[in-house]
């Protein structure tokens, strides 16, 4: 395994995954023909097994959470420390990839996809618990958090990185130098339309940094 984000949804994963596969690499982005990669991620992981066993064939877990509470999916290895921290004794040469952005901007856009907003209050997530989420202050703090907890953790680790999520070169140059691989392609994802709330469509899987 080559490079797992552990950072949040809306927040240029899509934009990871294409540069990926536009790179020749194999990139998983939350759901894959297996499955949905957090579910088999925390199954194998719960087993005391290598949680990315069932995702060996690929070279990028772009994004790994799924957040559909009303079906019973609330997965988020990316947000898990104890988890990435297992991850790590089974991948020592697996770059953590901590994707960031202007987190007014990533609230924007959390609020932007359909009802990922409301399955984000409604679900039971690491840091944010079922109810919180309503105020952009309780986002800010949890995402704030998050990228604490991972520079602290992971602050001597050679295999980890923070990729703020842009339009310019540097961002691709980051991404190369953390996958140890030429990327061909850095650009802004083809726009789609919004999903609407009774779609069926996941929350994440949109435009990357189109939808910024």
């Amino acid at each position: 395994m080559k490079g797992f984000v552990v950072g949040f949804p809306k927040c240029g994963t899509t934009t990871i995954h294409e540069a990926c596969i536009k790179s020749g690499l194999k990139s998983a982005h939350w759901r894959v023909p297996e499955g949905f990669c957090g579910k088999m991620i925390y199954k194998r992981y719960l087993a005391g097994e290598d949680p990315l066993l069932d995702l060996k064939a690929y070279d990028v877990i772009a994004q790994a959470d799924i957040c559909r509470p009303a079906s019973g999916l609330n997965f988020w290895p990316n947000l898990d420390i104890a988890l990435l921290l297992t991850i790590r004794r089974f991948h020592p040469e697996c770059c953590f990839i901590l994707n960031t952005r202007d987190i007014a901007g990533h609230i924007a856009s959390i609020n932007g996809w359909a009802d990922l907003r409301q399955c984000i209050i409604d679900a039971d997530i690491v840091g944010l618990p079922t109810g919180y989420g309503k105020k952009d202050e309780h986002l800010r703090i949890w995402m704030e958090n998050h990228y604490h907890a991972c520079r602290t953790v992971f602050a001597n680790d050679p295999k980890f990185v923070e990729l703020p999520i842009t339009r310019n070169d540097e961002s691709r140059a980051t991404l190369q130098k953390a996958l140890g691989v030429d990327i061909n392609w850095w650009g802004v994802s083809p726009k789609t339309a919004r999903r609407k709330k009774d779609s069926g469509a996941a929350p994440g899987r949109g435009v990357a940094l189109a939808a910024l």
